[in-house]
């Protein structure tokens, strides 16, 4: 009887160590709780579908009971590296992972995207959208509004290329051409283009215009330029008004400095002196990064 209770005994610790199992990924939304009826689960799908057609990014959304001995950061990794998610060039998946018994709740973020969805913002998303409505025992709504916020996210200013060393490439060299640009027209365009005038009203004239051919190239290019455009006619104008201040003051300067050298001159004749500031992994991989919550 002894040796029956041993060894039932070490079944079952040996049972309960073993770590969650990860299921196949055959769905985008898998839910091994049962807790989303199928309009919710078809209504996700066809949102994370939605953000695929888009923007090329794989969501996938995996609610489990626990992650048992595991915290879900390891889980979370294991379910990502294991699911495959995302293109293999650009690894730029997306796993949501809920353990809704353990009451945790994680985001994470394949390598190619931890820019554009950083931790601080993956944690927003959960603080801010997933956990007031898991605590209500609103699973369904708290993952609409993580996905909407990532959807949000995701397509502002999204552009993929089947390069992306290419993009990042192309993009540093318009913002270069743009400063060499900018650098050149500040110093030699009032002079050569404006001719009459104070050199206040020649600077200027010269901001207008070279702030109004950024806002032009705002059209063609990147949202970037339009921050480069309006700091760019500011930085200028206020050099320029500091300059023209500047001179005005030592212009009244001079002006009483010769008013009074004249009325000492006058005044006096006897000497004296003056004075003088789908629902398969692409082959991506997750180094880790995204947020985790506890509700």
């Amino acid at each position: 009887m002894r040796y029956f209770i041993l060894i039932f005994t070490f079944v079952c610790s040996f049972v309960a160590a073993q770590p969650t199992i990860v299921p196949q990924l055959q769905q985008q939304v898998t839910d091994l709780t049962s807790s989303l009826n199928s309009q919710e689960k078809k209504e996700l799908t066809r949102k994370l579908e939605s953000i695929f057609n888009n923007t090329q990014v794989q969501i996938a959304v995996l609610i489990i009971p626990t992650t048992k001995d595991e915290t879900i950061e390891q889980y979370a990794t294991r379910v990502f590296n294991n699911w495959r998610l995302g293109d293999a060039k650009r690894n730029d998946g997306i796993l949501i992972i809920v353990a809704w018994s353990d009451r945790t709740v994680r985001i994470q973020v394949g390598y190619g995207l931890e820019e554009k969805v950083t931790d601080a913002l993956a944690g927003d998303i959960i603080r801010s959208n997933m956990i007031p409505a898991f605590k209500q025992q609103k699973l369904a709504k708290g993952l609409e509004l993580a996905i909407i916020a990532l959807n949000n996210q995701l397509t502002s200013q999204h552009q993929y290329s089947a390069n992306p060393s290419e993009s990042e490439s192309a993009s540093s060299s318009d913002h270069y051409y743009f400063a060499i640009f900018w650098v050149f027209a500040v110093m030699f365009f009032p002079f050569w283009f404006f001719h009459q005038g104070s050199n206040f009203c020649r600077a200027c004239k010269s901001s207008v215009c070279i702030s109004a051919i950024y806002l032009l190239d705002l059209f063609l290019f990147s949202d970037k330029t339009f921050s480069i455009a309006v700091f760019s006619f500011f930085f200028t104008f206020t050099i320029f008004m500091v300059f023209t201040c500047l001179c005005v003051l030592q212009k009244r300067a001079s002006g009483r400095s010769y008013h009074s050298d004249n009325s000492g001159s006058a005044g006096g004749s006897g000497g004296g002196f003056s004075g003088g500031g789908g629902s398969s992994g692409g082959g991506g991989s997750s180094g880790g990064g995204g947020a985790s919550g506890r509700w």
